[in-house]
This record gives structure tokens, C-alpha cells and sequence, in this order.
């Protein structure tokens, strides 16, 4: 296989006909024998696989080109998880322009061929897989809690649903419930994963404020934490719950390294 079809393999799977702004190839590889798969990857990770044999490294998280400086555009994928869930498509464009306003500057002042330049030097495959395998994790998690949760589920039912999927066991971090209470009725829930990053505020704010009572994130930083907190309380009727970046992010990433195992290419992670 060449860096094209890994891509296009990856589309399939996540059921998309286009490649979202968060995912590239910055340096083209043909017949991949073998690939080093990491969720971050840094210069050293490239000098490693270089000296290992591999003929390509597949990151998860952006490495670099547009994949960084277009990034903004992946996060109004989170308008759509709103409106599905019925959050006014108003209130949820909104939502998503207030993360973007957030984020933009950052992809603006970023480092962006840092790490494409150091592969093209030292002449070994780079690409980025990010928003297909979050997609692919999204829809497991959802399609998981839709088919296990038991009538009138709680809180505590939906979490230990999650827990029992094999990622989530193998990690050394738990699900955590980071507003609300575990004995809460679930209510209508949302799993915010597959949108380039946590909602944070913006997004949580619109789906409490239009009918969703559960919300899930994969990771959530200190300070939107604490500010959702001071609106909807950390013990309050809307509950927030946080199931674990590595673990989440595995979940699709372990779909695409069978699949490409199963096609004949040796994939380490």
C-alpha cells in the first residue's frame, strides 16, 4: 500500500467522502512494508523509525502543513453532533464560531512545517490521521452505549458501559465524572468525540442549554471545567464525563491498525 490508499482506507472506514482539515499526508510514501503508528509523534519518533527500517510513520494527532493551519475547520463538526442530538442549528453554528475564534490564533502561530521537514531530511513517509479514527471512535462509543444501556439508565450505568469496552479497561487512567452526580438519570446524552478537540465550553454550554443532559468529552482543560462548573454546578442536573483522551483516541486508531494488519503490512504502535 502507498500513504494514498492508507488515507483512503481510513475515509472508508469512518464512512466519509471527504478528508477532514486535520488530516494529511506530508510525505508521500510508496509500497509501505512497515509503519510506526504513535498518537503524538516528534523528530526523535521519525530518527527512531528511520533507524528501525520503517517506511512510514502514521501520527495521529496533526503533524504539520494544513493539517495545523486548517485545523479550525474540523471543530464545526461539532454543529452536527449538536443538531442531531436537536440543539438549533443557531445555537450550534454559534457555538462552534466561538471555539474556532479560540483556536484560530493558535494554528495561526504555529510551527507548521517543523515536523514535515525533518522527515523529507532524513527521507521517511509522514502522515497524519486524525479526524477519520476519532470518527471511527465516536460512532463505537455511541453505537456501545445504544446497545447496552439498560432502561431509565443513570449516569453510573452509561460510565460503566464505557468501562467495560477493552480500551478503556486497558488504560491506566479511569473514566472520570467531572460535573454531576453518578446516581443522575442520563437523560439525553451526547458523545462530543470525532470534532478535532473537546467542545469546551462553547459546546457544552449549547447542549445543556437546549435539552442534552449527559455529555461526553474526552478531555477537558482546567479552566473550562471550572467555568461550566460555576454556571451549571459540579454537582448539579447536567453532567459532564470525561472517558480519557489515549483511551478514547485508541479506540478508532486499534479499527485502522487491524485493517491495515489484515491487508498484509506490519504496523507497530
Amino acid at each position: 500500500m502507498d500513504t494514498s490508499e492508507i488515507l483512503d482506507l481510513s475515509l472508508a472506514l469512518a464512512k466519509q467522502s471527504e478528508v477532514p482539515a486535520d488530516t494529511t499526508i506530508n510525505v508521500p510514501a510508496k509500497d509501505v512494508h512497515q509503519a510506526l503508528f504513535g498518537i503524538d509523534v516528534d523528530p526523535a519518533d521519525l530518527l527512531l523509525a528511520k533507524q528501525k527500517g520503517y517506511d512510514l510513520v502514521i501520527a495521529h494527532h496533526p503533524t504539520g502543513g494544513s493539517a495545523v493551519l486548517e485545523f479550525p475547520k474540523v471543530l464545526s463538526k461539532h454543529a452536527d453532533i449538536l443538531v442531531r442530538h436537536g440543539v438549533p442549528k443557531a445555537a450550534a453554528l454559534e457555538a462552534v464560531r466561538e471555539l474556532q475564534d479560540e483556536r484560530e490564533p493558535r494554528a495561526h502561530a504555529e510551527n507548521y512545517d517543523h515536523l514535515p521537514s525533518v522527515a523529507r531530511l532524513i527521507g521517511i513517509g509522514l502522515m497524519c490521521i486524525h479526524n477519520p479514527c476519532d470518527e471511527i471512535g465516536r460512532r463505537i462509543m455511541d453505537e456501545t452505549l445504544k446497545a447496552r444501556l439498560p432502561p431509565k439508565p443513570r449516569v453510573q450505568d452509561a460510565i460503566d458501559v464505557l468501562q467495560s469496552m477493552p480500551e478503556f479497561r486497558a488504560a491506566k487512567t479511569r473514566i472520570v465524572q467531572r460535573m454531576g452526580k453518578p446516581e443522575n438519570p442520563l437523560g439525553s446524552w451526547a458523545v462530543h468525540h470525532g470534532a478535532g478537540t473537546n467542545g469546551g465550553v462553547p459546546v457544552a454550554r449549547a447542549a445543556f442549554d437546549h435539552g442534552i443532559d449527559t455529555v461526553f468529552y474526552i478531555h477537558i482543560d482546567a479552566g473550562a471545567l471550572r467555568r461550566l462548573g460555576e454556571v451549571y454546578g459540579r454537582e448539579g442536573a447536567k453532567n459532564l464525563v470525561v472517558t480519557g483522551h489515549l483511551a478514547s483516541d485508541s479506540i478508532g486508531i486499534n479499527v485502522l491498525v487491524r485493517e491495515l494488519r489484515g491487508r498484509g503490512m506490519r504496523v507497530h504502535r
